[in-house]
């Protein structure tokens, strides 16, 4: 577990039932803000690994280099489109499709977050009241917004996995953007193979109760016991 002033958080990630871990995060600080990441490198896309890699490497040099002379949102945006830059041409001088998510977090030291989303790894904001997270680019997100799924019932769908969005796959990214206050907040970073299995309720209880690093040791077993046979990542950060 690291800490710095106000802050401590953990990460941890385990291949779960996969050949190879696809996964890479991100836990660090950066020009005073703390920085998190969790990308997850599409499965059945040739060098997800790659990807999710290149990914995080773009996400911690644009930090290092523009903060704190541009806004953190900014930041996210010139991170996500240099991530999705890069991996676009790799695939096209590869011929290949590899492809990512990437869920990053900026907290600064008063508590503001800033958050970028492509994909369905998320970043959850925990208080003992309520859960928040980012919004899934995913076709089951479409049917929870239309209201014909609930958030119980999208985590048993089949096409649970079929993403809307991804770094690498095409020339441009639709990046979503959040602001949030997250003094006095849990945050909680993850891959689906935490959160496609374990509810947001578990989720809470787990990390309200441990310190960030026997919760993200509990988090993967949970993941585990819940049937998960995917990567898992996750990071945990609490005041």
């Amino acid at each position: 577990m690291k800490e710095r002033p106000g802050l401590r958080y953990a990460a941890a990630s385990d291949i779960g039932g996969r050949q190879q871990n696809e996964d890479a995060f991100f836990a660090d600080e950066a020009a005073g803000y703390s920085v998190f990441a969790v990308a997850d490198g599409l499965g059945g896309h040739a060098r997800g690994d790659v990807a999710s890699k290149m990914a995080i490497r773009a996400l911690e040099e644009t930090a290092r280099e523009c903060l704190p002379g541009l806004k953190p949102a900014r930041v996210l945006e010139l991170a996500f489109n240099r991530a999705n830059a890069r991996i676009y041409s790799y695939n096209q001088e590869n011929r290949l499709n590899a492809g990512t998510t990437l869920s990053a977090a900026i907290v600064d030291g008063s508590g503001g977050c800033w958050i970028g989303t492509v994909g369905d790894s998320r970043t959850h904001v925990i208080r003992s009241s309520s859960v928040w997270h980012t919004r899934d680019q995913s076709y089951v997100q479409g049917l929870v917004d239309a209201g014909v799924l609930s958030p119980v019932e999208a985590m048993l769908h089949p096409k649970k996995n079929i993403l809307t969005g991804a770094l690498g796959l095409s020339a441009g990214v639709q990046v979503d953007l959040d602001a949030v206050d997250a003094a006095g907040a849990v945050l909680v970073l993850s891959s689906d193979g935490l959160h496609d299995c374990v509810p947001a309720d578990a989720i809470r209880d787990i990390v309200l109760a441990d310190e960030p690093d026997a919760a993200c040791r509990r988090l993967i077993d949970a993941a585990k016991d819940a049937g998960s046979t995917d990567n898992i990542t996750v990071i945990v950060a609490r005041g």
